[in-house]
């Protein structure tokens, strides 16, 4: 029984490692299996990502080969194009519009210069005409204010002092015939006739203190002996009576009856003459 028993115990041994190997074997087929599955899945999807990789490349590649080819086509165009034409005519109608630009610019600011010459020349004339205005009024308010003026605006054609051994006691002045003659100031008509001595018809004003003027030559007179005459009123109308040699005012000035230089008495009066 003892041996039967060793017998069977060793038997279930063999048995059971018999059964180990079989399962580990069957593990092992298993893994290997598996393994080779994974490996023919791994290759599979190399295959279909480099077949994928390729399509794409093989696009790309297309595309960029498509790409350089317009490219080149368009510098072959490029290339037909009349580019100096072009670059000529674009600066043409640069420097067109520059000098239109320019020849716009010169106009106004020549318009500018004009309308400015002209505003300047405005108020150049105002300024004169006020400067004349502020003359007259000065000269018409000196004029009223001074109780003298001159017998006439005629030029002088002769002054006194000595002539051809004689003295020619007056100032004449070269009026024309009928011109007015002013009296130098207030005063009293003292004589109105024909005189002898080269005078002709004459007229003596006394204004007083001494003094007193005559007019000769005179072709009309319109005062009369005793008349009140004032600073500018007609004494006598010009003329060519007595010895005269032409129409002309024979102007004299007496203080106390002595002939003075008539002209110089006028300028001391502060009277502009000639």
């Amino acid at each position: 029984m003892g041996k039967h028993d060793d017998t069977c115990e060793s038997a279930g041994r063999e048995l059971t490692s018999r059964r180990l190997k079989a399962v580990i074997r069957r593990r092992r087929i298993r893994r290997e299996r598996h393994s080779w599955r994974f490996v023919n899945g791994g290759l599979a999807a190399a295959i279909l990502i480099g077949s994928g990789l390729a399509t794409i490349s093989g696009q790309n590649a297309a595309a960029q080969a498509a790409e350089a080819a317009s490219e080149q086509n368009g510098t072959v165009v490029q290339a037909d194009w009349p580019v100096d034409t072009v670059l000529e005519d674009m600066a043409a109608d640069y420097a067109a519009a520059q000098a239109a630009r320019e020849q716009a610019e010169a106009e106004a600011a020549a318009k500018a210069a004009e309308e400015t010459r002209k505003a300047e020349e405005a108020r150049a004339a105002a300024e004169e005409a006020e400067r004349i205005a502020a003359e007259e009024a000065a000269a018409a308010a000196a004029e009223a204010a001074n109780p003298w003026t001159a017998p006439s605006d005629a030029r002088i054609t002769s002054y006194y002092g000595m002539r051809n051994g004689r003295l020619h006691g007056g100032t004449d002045f070269g009026n024309w015939e009928g011109d007015e003659i002013k009296v130098v100031g207030d005063g009293t008509v003292t004589y109105v006739g024909f005189e002898a001595g080269g005078y002709g018809n004459v007229v003596y004003v006394d204004h007083g203190d001494g003094i007193e003027t005559r007019y000769a030559h005179a072709s009309e007179i319109p005062v009369d002996v005793g008349d009140k005459v004032s600073k500018g009123d007609t004494i006598i109308f010009s003329g060519n009576t007595g010895g005269s040699t032409g129409p002309h005012l024979h102007f004299e000035v007496l203080l106390n009856g002595e002939k003075i230089d008539s002209l110089a008495w006028l300028e001391d009066k502060g009277i502009e003459v000639g």
